[in-house]
């Protein structure tokens, strides 16, 4: 409950984010603001560039929530496809799925996705292509295990019995039957792939400025974090509070899913 409620802190501070501030203090540029530290005008003070830190948190919950939604909801369409099937025919397509998916899992999934961006180019686009890509294979690997437990049982078999479609003991009694795993891991990978936008950033290949990302603010910061320690403390615990609470949130939806742990 207090990951949701945190959660859901994050997301009105990313719907509401044109209500609460300025879109200019995000990315108009003032030299005599230039690392001004907290007051009034400024509740986080502001970054090298003279730009309000705060504003660009809120900003940058929008652009960090929005990666982490889409690329983990384009994984869990492809990946549930791609895990339904495998799962549900086995035999050679199985096999040849699995054995494809497994070639993609040898390289680490940062490590993918930050070369599927430098081939690609940097921005937002490439980026959700690259995170979407490298999540794939785990997503995939999920669902297949799921269906594989639930596939053998009785009303599968009546379900065959009355003439029911393979496409239609998929979506409408497979599926369903799987979605406890398949929803905790997601919210799980959420966190992760914030995590994985805003390293992808700080390296220079993520979400390009003047945009609001909370690694790219990370990088930005690093010459000041003697000067002002708190450019980098304030984007980094945001980083650090989101994944947290995605994973408590997770934890919480496995027990109350899992009917062994109750």
């Amino acid at each position: 409950m207090f990951g949701l409620c945190v959660l859901a802190f994050f997301v009105f501070l990313a719907v509401f984010a044109d209500v609460l501030v300025d879109y200019d203090r995000v990315i108009e540029q003032n030299s005599a603001d230039r690392l001004q530290p907290p007051s009034a005008a400024h509740w986080f003070g502001t970054d090298g560039y003279g730009r309000d830190v705060f504003s660009r948190i809120i900003y940058g919950t929008r652009v960090s929530l929005l990666i982490g939604l889409t690329s983990v909801a384009a994984a869990m369409l492809i990946g549930g496809v791609l895990g339904a099937v495998a799962g549900y025919y086995g035999g050679v397509i199985d096999s040849v799925i699995m054995r494809t998916l497994d070639s993609i899992m040898c390289i680490p999934p940062v490590l993918l996705a930050l070369a599927i961006v430098a081939s690609l180019g940097p921005g937002m686009r490439n980026l959700l292509i690259a995170i979407t890509v490298s999540t794939v294979p785990g997503f995939t690997r999920i669902v297949r295990s799921a269906v594989l437990q639930v596939v053998g049982e009785e009303f599968i078999e009546a379900a065959r019995a009355c003439g029911a479609s393979d496409a239609t003991i998929i979506c409408r009694h497979i599926i369903p039957n799987c979605m406890g795993p398949i929803i905790v891991s997601a919210t799980m990978q959420v966190g992760m792939q914030i995590i994985n936008a805003a390293s992808l950033s700080f390296l220079g290949m993520g979400v390009q400025p003047p945009s609001p990302e909370w690694g790219s603010m990370l990088a930005e910061s690093r010459e000041f974090m003697r000067r002002l320690p708190l450019l980098v403390f304030v984007p980094g615990c945001t980083i650090t509070l989101v994944a947290l609470c995605l994973n408590l949130l997770g934890d919480g939806l496995r027990d109350a899913l899992d009917p062994r742990l109750r």
